[in-house]
This record gives C-alpha cells, sequence and structure tokens, in this order.
C-alpha cells in the first residue's frame, strides 16, 4: 500500500545525490584552479605576458648535422642566455663557474661534450646583417630584451644588438657559422 510520505525518502536521496554532484565539481575545479596557479609560479619564463618576458629564438648544433631550435622562447626579463640554455636542456649542461669572469664556461651540453679541438661556442644572428656572428662575450653576459641582445661590455655599460636569435654550436672552429652555409659578419651593425 502506497502512502503520500513514500515519494519523499527517494526526494531526500535525489537531492544528496545532486549535492554530492555539486561538491564534486568543486573539488575538481578547485584543484585545477590551484595547480595551474602553481604551475604558474614554478615556471614563470612560461608566462605569456611581454611585460615581463622577451622572446628569443634558441638553436642547438650539435656538429654531427642534427640541430634543434627553440623559437619564440620566452625569457624573464633579466634573464641570461646561460639560465635560458639551464632552462631549454632541463639542467643537462655542464659548465664551471669562474668568478674572476662572473662567468659560466658551459663543457657540455645535453650529454655532448668539449673534447680535443671541438668545443660549444655561442654565436649571435645579427638581424641587421642577417648574418651570425661569433660571440666573444659569455652566456651570462647576453641577456634577451625585448628591444634586442643586451650586453654589458668590458667597462660595465650596457650596448644592446639587434637580435632575434642565438646559438650554441659545438665546432672545432669559430670560422663556421652555426648553419651550413649562412653569411658570417665579424661584429654586428648599428
Amino acid at each position: 500500500m502506497m502512502t503520500e510520505s513514500s515519494p519523499r525518502p527517494e526526494f531526500v536521496r535525489s537531492r544528496k545525490f545532486y549535492v554530492g554532484i555539486i561538491l564534486v565539481a568543486a573539488l575538481v575545479l578547485s584543484s585545477w584552479y590551484g595547480a595551474s596557479q602553481y604551475l604558474q609560479h614554478l615556471y614563470p619564463a612560461n608566462s605569456t605576458s611581454s611585460a615581463n618576458s622577451a622572446s628569443i629564438n634558441v638553436m642547438f648544433n650539435y656538429g654531427n648535422g642534427s640541430t634543434n631550435w627553440f623559437n619564440s622562447t620566452l625569457v624573464p626579463r633579466g634573464s641570461s642566455f646561460y639560465n635560458t640554455t639551464v632552462s631549454l636542456t632541463n639542467g643537462r649542461l655542464e659548465a664551471k663557474y669562474y668568478d674572476t669572469f662572473h662567468e659560466h664556461f658551459v663543457s657540455s651540453i645535453n650529454g655532448v661534450k668539449n673534447s680535443g679541438a671541438s668545443y660549444w661556442e655561442i654565436w649571435i644572428y645579427c638581424t641587421r646583417d642577417r648574418a651570425w656572428m661569433s660571440s666573444s662575450w659569455g652566456a651570462d653576459l647576453l641577456k634577451p630584451t625585448t628591444n634586442g641582445l643586451s650586453i654589458k661590455n668590458s667597462v660595465g655599460h650596457q650596448v644592446l644588438l639587434s637580435s632575434n636569435a642565438l646559438a650554441w654550436s659545438y665546432q672545432a672552429s669559430s670560422d663556421t657559422p652555426p648553419l651550413p652555409g649562412a653569411a658570417k659578419v665579424d661584429l654586428c651593425s648599428s
């Protein structure tokens, strides 16, 4: 026999079900939001804010015909090319810091170590010249900016080069640009 009060327990059960669904959805959304905030804090270089970062193209030439390009890499303001290299290689580099020069000497990138006459060299792409220049500055002194590449010279003045690309090239001579057939200049035009 059915009474008027028998539908009430089904309504209570279905109400609890919907409240449970809403609580689970709120938990999932808050967890997602918290994780995304944590990752943005942990990896600020992935930020899309151009006010706090500069974009640079980075190439690794391994000297055996293989190259890796990291185009439009966002670099936090004030970060050096050395910091960018550490980030792009996920820390897979070996370097020794020389306090006298305020520089790291990089001896290995992604498992490719300096050997005999072959070593890792930095190249700067000179945008105005459409050519590569062998860098006489170390990776710690090269700082990508929104206006080009900022370099502190030997007397402590900032120099700005028109450049949007840097390269690490494993080679035996600084006579050959990091890309086969590319043009080379001794100094970027101002």
